[in-house]
């Protein structure tokens, strides 16, 4: 029979294909021609038994395979096996520890290789090492692991293990569908878990941030939860006055909301007027500070005048003109004096130029402290002046721009006081013009003719009623001891509740 040319073809290329393939099997399952290609190096390890372990067992480092198990020989304490390891792998010596495992409970034994280090020397370099007896372990054995089970067997009280048995059945009798849902229900919180690992590892690194800080302040918190007993056993001991606080708090409650209610048409005014003040006290805050500085050397001096011996002394100092008027930047400012009412409008332009360590006028505008600038209170909405004073201001009077201006009644007062002539004169002028006049020793005061207007007052309302038929409305600042008496601080609350 002649084969065609193609099966012979086909024939040579199985056969190269079963002879590689034999080859590979032959060299790297069986090991054949390992050492004439030098693709292996040998190691021992001493073992006083076998512990299962036999030739072409697996050799594993840290559970990844690096070998098979050689030729094993009896030594006169143990047995000595030959490992055939693969140069692949650098396998340290240090703290080298052989394990005899299995790897179930009917598996197949295999060796596996931990060494304690990283670094060299390794087993390929240099002599074949041993690992020593110290440093291997075997697994239990089957007979040693029967006789354990033995004695456990046979340490349990039959009678007592049928009555366990009983008891179980009778917990779990009937119970196989809830046992299932837990089950299923502690799977999914395992994979719940395992999907907040990360989430889980943070919390624990950080728990250890939490606890190191507590460990820190353990004194605190010691101190904390002392304070926290006595205020315990305080609140303990006063119990019975803490509940009668209690059992009357609806009461008083009930009583402040009655009052709030009683209160509430005039409250708000109050609370505007408070407010108001305030505004005030805080514009004027450094004339406050002044007479807060004064005031003590004021009553300090009182013993001077009332020294208690039954006598006053009283004494009078004219200091009129003493220190001058300014009168320089006032050129162009037409006098008038001060019994003229009318309205005038003010010269805004006009203002004392004096130097600021003249002797003039030194309580003038130009020394008031700069640090007591701050803003006047505003008025209320649609308020275009003071509240309780005339429509036409503090002066009254008409636009007509008449009078003269503001320094004029100190220096006519000077003038009626120092001029030429005989007291009689001078208090006849007095009378006539208006102003003071010092005549024998005495001081008169008068007015010019129509000048002075009265006008009554009712004293429960601060209600005035002009001249000219207005209804004006007085603060309370005056007179409230004479309407009061002790109870006098009672107007500058209750004061302007009355309007």
């Amino acid at each position: 029979m002649i084969l065609k040319r193609g099966v012979k073809i086909q024939l040579i290329a199985f056969l190269l294909i079963t002879i590689v393939g034999v080859s590979v099997v032959s060299v790297k399952y069986i090991g054949f021609g390992r050492e004439l290609l030098g693709r292996q190096y040998t190691a021992y390890v001493d073992l006083t038994d076998s512990g299962g372990i036999f030739t072409n067992a697996e050799v594993t480092y840290r559970g990844v395979p690096v070998g098979r198990v050689g030729p094993i020989e009896l030594t006169d304490s143990g047995i000595k096996v030959e490992l055939e390891l693969e140069r692949g792998e650098n396998i340290p010596r240090e703290g080298l520890t052989a394990i005899v495992a299995n790897r179930s409970a009917v598996g197949e034994q295999y060796i596996d290789l931990v060494p304690s280090g990283k670094n060299g020397p390794y087993l390929h370099e240099g002599d074949p090492y041993t690992v020593p007896k110290e440093r291997t372990k075997l697994p239990v054995s089957t007979a040693e692991l029967l006789r354990n089970v033995d004695e456990l067997v046979t340490s349990v009280n039959t009678e007592h293990l049928g009555i366990v048995i009983d008891e179980l059945n009778t917990a779990f009798s009937g119970t196989g569908e809830d046992l299932q849902q837990i089950l299923d229900d502690t799977d999914r919180i395992l994979d719940t878990a395992d999907e907040a690992y990360p989430d889980t590892k943070k919390l624990l690194d950080n728990s250890l941030t939490v606890l190191d800080t507590q460990r820190s302040q353990g004194a605190n918190i010691r101190g904390f939860a002392r304070n926290l007993n006595e205020l315990s056993t305080s609140i303990r001991e006063d119990d019975k006055a803490l509940r009668q606080t209690i059992d009357a708090a609806p009461g008083a409650v009930n009583q402040t909301h009655q009052a709030i209610n009683q209160l509430s048409p005039t409250l708000p005014v109050l609370l505007a007027n408070l407010a108001t003040t305030g505004q005030i006290i805080t514009t004027r805050q450094a004339g406050l500070r002044s007479l807060f500085i004064l005031y003590p050397v004021t009553v300090a001096g009182l013993p001077t005048v009332m020294p208690g011996d039954g006598t006053q002394h009283m004494g009078l100092v004219l200091n009129i003109n003493s220190p001058p008027n300014c009168t320089k930047g006032y050129e162009k400012v037409e006098q008038r004096w001060p019994q003229d009412t009318s309205h005038k409008k003010p010269r805004l332009d006009a203002g004392c130029t004096e130097p600021q360590n003249s002797e003039k006028a030194v309580r003038g505008a130009r020394n008031f402290p700069t640090e007591a600038l701050v803003p006047a209170p505003k008025l209320p909405d649609g308020a275009t002046e003071g509240a309780g004073f005339p429509a036409g201001g503090a002066s009254g009077g008409s636009d007509d721009g008449s009078g003269e201006g503001s320094d004029g009644g100190s220096n006519a007062a000077a003038a009626a006081g120092s001029g030429g002539g005989s007291g009689e004169a001078k208090t006849k002028a007095a009378e006539s013009s208006g102003g003071a006049a010092l005549a024998n020793g005495k001081l008169y005061m008068s007015y010019p003719a129509n000048s002075v207007k009265f006008a009554g007052y009712d004293p429960s309302t601060g209600a005035v009623y002009g001249a000219d038929g207005k209804r004006y409305v007085m603060p309370r600042t005056a007179g409230s001891r004479e309407l009061g008496e002790e109870a006098s601080w009672k107007w500058l609350l209750l004061g302007p509740l009355s309007q």
